[in-house]
């Protein structure tokens, strides 16, 4: 299996990569029984159609079923984005004290403008709902919930991202995850980097030359077959807590991206969020949320802490397996 270029699930472009370019290895292949091989998620039937409708390319030209694959070849798949996607859209400030808010970020919504998103993000709900003064000084993934920090001045905003790059904000989450832990407590360091093995260029794991990293977990509660985690994050790595979660055989439920089987991130990156793929991971999003930040207020010089509750979602999916 090749490492896919997908940068970005959310790429609102005609064309979608599929695969890398053709390895040698691979050269001589018929495209169909090659796509059929590595993207499974369609049969090699349905790989054909796409070829012959022009819906797979070569090298950005139409080729036919039974086309031979040559070293270096980019093939690519018609999947083109025309309207922006729905998001949760019910943000709220949580607590403020002078220049500094915190606000509840719902999900699913981005952070900031990307790809098929350009007005349904946190970023522009907070300037139209909340005023254009306010900013997030960090950032939490689009299928994530819970804090916000937001700050109303250019100087707040800076002391607070220096807070930030110091490790001296205190982070606490909650998840839901697959399967059963031994240990009431741990604390995961693999340290994460890009998963060159898999299909999924924007994948990341423990693999030995990645960046330190640090998640210490605590079991609140368990049942039915999953966990519900509490997670403080020592270190900042992207996707972290998902990523350590899944390294200890606790994958998220709704986590697409660590799911053990890729061909469930590859059928959605192609279809959306499928009967299927709700059905394999278990819910429509990750089952993670930010639930206390702790900070030095730059006017006050005093540490507050913020919390906040789990939102309707996670509670009502818990409630019903207990």
């Amino acid at each position: 299996m090749h490492k896919s270029p997908v940068e970005n699930p959310d790429e609102s472009s005609a064309f979608r990569p599929l695969g890398l370019p053709i390895a040698s290895y691979h050269a001589g292949e018929r495209a169909d029984a090659y796509l059929a091989r590595h993207f499974p998620f369609l049969s090699r039937a349905g790989w054909q159609k796409r070829l012959r409708t022009g819906e797979v390319l070569v090298d950005e030209k139409p080729a036919g079923v039974s086309y031979r694959l040559r070293e270096g070849q980019q093939l690519t798949l018609h999947h083109p984005q025309s309207v922006e996607p729905e998001v949760d859209r019910g943000i709220y400030p949580i607590w403020r004290r002078g220049a500094v808010m915190a606000v509840f970020k719902p999900a699913p919504l981005p952070m900031h403008e990307n790809g098929a998103y350009r007005k349904n993000t946190f970023a522009e709900l907070v300037k139209t709902e909340l005023g254009p003064e306010w900013s997030a000084v960090h950032r939490l993934d689009r299928e994530t919930s819970g804090i916000v920090l937001c700050g109303a001045t250019t100087e707040v905003r800076n002391q607070l991202a220096r807070s930030l790059a110091e490790r001296s904000l205190h982070k606490e989450y909650l998840a839901i995850t697959h399967g059963l832990s031994r240990e009431e407590r741990w604390i995961e360091q693999g340290p994460i980097g890009d998963l060159t093995t898999s299909e999924i260029r924007i994948k990341k794991w423990v693999v030995p030359e990645g960046q330190s990293a640090e998640t210490h977990f605590q079991v609140l509660e368990q049942t039915a077959g999953l966990t519900m985690l509490r997670a403080i994050p020592k270190t900042g790595r992207t996707n972290q807590i998902r990523i350590h979660a899944a390294y200890a055989g606790l994958h998220l439920v709704g986590d697409r991206l660590f799911h053990p089987d890729e061909q469930v991130f590859l059928e959605w990156f192609v279809h959306g969020l499928t009967d299927n793929v709700v059905r394999q991971t278990g819910f429509r999003r990750c089952l993670l949320h930010a639930q206390a930040l702790a900070f030095l207020h730059p006017e006050d010089g005093k540490v507050h802490e913020v919390r906040c509750e789990m939102p309707d979602d996670m509670r009502d999916f818990w409630n019903l397996q207990t």
